[in-house]
């Protein structure tokens, strides 16, 4: 106990033996009075030596947890997210949600498989909420001609049934010779949009019963320059 006491506060301990001694001097009447008088100036001296130590470490710790905060916030704050980034299985299902609901203006589907939409679930988590979403004014497909077919059976008779369904324009039917699809969202900035790009086959959709399962997508922020890109595409489609 006591190697326990001597490790967490040798001060304690000093003064202890200190007063100690003197007591047992002062019994044996080997000291006089004011000889004790000293010791106990000297022992409460040692108390306030300890407690101002304390305090001045206390302060210094302080000032290094302040100083480590405040760091970690400018950190932070100099951080800033990748333009291009890659949405896995786990996280595919919340960013559809989430970029839908982000989506302002008009959206555009660019050479999208309609195979994904076969089944109603994929359905109603990646082109539904589009629909309904109140700040998109108009959703506007572009899509190759041997698609027509399958956008009448299929995803037709779904549109119709969705809240605000008269936003979904007639696609654009061309020629898309090309494995590259993504969808185009504006956002709240002046001239700005994000996307969602994925590529047909795998590893990015998986084959199911004949039906195309989305399993990875880019999500491609306002300030990367592939918007551009992907927005000059669409114009070149829509010429051709």
């Amino acid at each position: 106990m006591f190697k326990r006491l001597l490790k967490q506060d040798w001060e304690v301990v000093a003064v202890l033996l200190a007063a100690l001694t003197g007591l047992v001097f002062h019994f044996l009447h080997l000291t006089e009075v004011d000889l004790l008088l000293a010791i106990a100036v000297v022992l409460l001296a040692l108390f306030l030596i300890r407690d101002i130590k304390r305090e001045s470490q206390a302060g210094h710790f302080a000032a290094i947890e302040n100083s480590i905060a405040t760091n970690l916030e400018d950190i932070k704050s100099s951080l800033t997210p990748p333009s291009v980034e890659l949405i896995g299985p786990s996280e595919l299902h919340e960013t559809s949600l989430r970029f839908a609901k982000r989506g302002q203006g008009d959206v555009v589907f660019f050479n999208i498989c309609l195979r994904m939409y076969k089944s109603q679930k994929p359905f109603d988590i990646m082109l539904k909420p589009f629909i309904e979403n109140s700040e998109v004014t108009s959703v506007q497909f572009i899509l190759d001609l041997k698609e027509k077919e399958r956008w009448e059976r299929d995803i037709m008779p779904k549109v119709v049934v969705c809240n605000n369904a008269k936003k979904v324009r007639e696609p654009y039917w061309c020629h898309l010779e090309e494995n590259t699809s993504f969808i185009l969202v504006e956002t709240g900035s002046f001239g700005k949009a994000e996307a969602l790009v994925s590529f047909w086959g795998e590893p990015f959709m998986a084959k199911t019963s004949g039906v195309n399962v989305p399993r990875y997508v880019l999500y491609v922020r306002e300030d990367s320059g592939l918007i551009r890109s992907l927005k000059e595409r669409e114009r070149i489609s829509r010429s051709a």
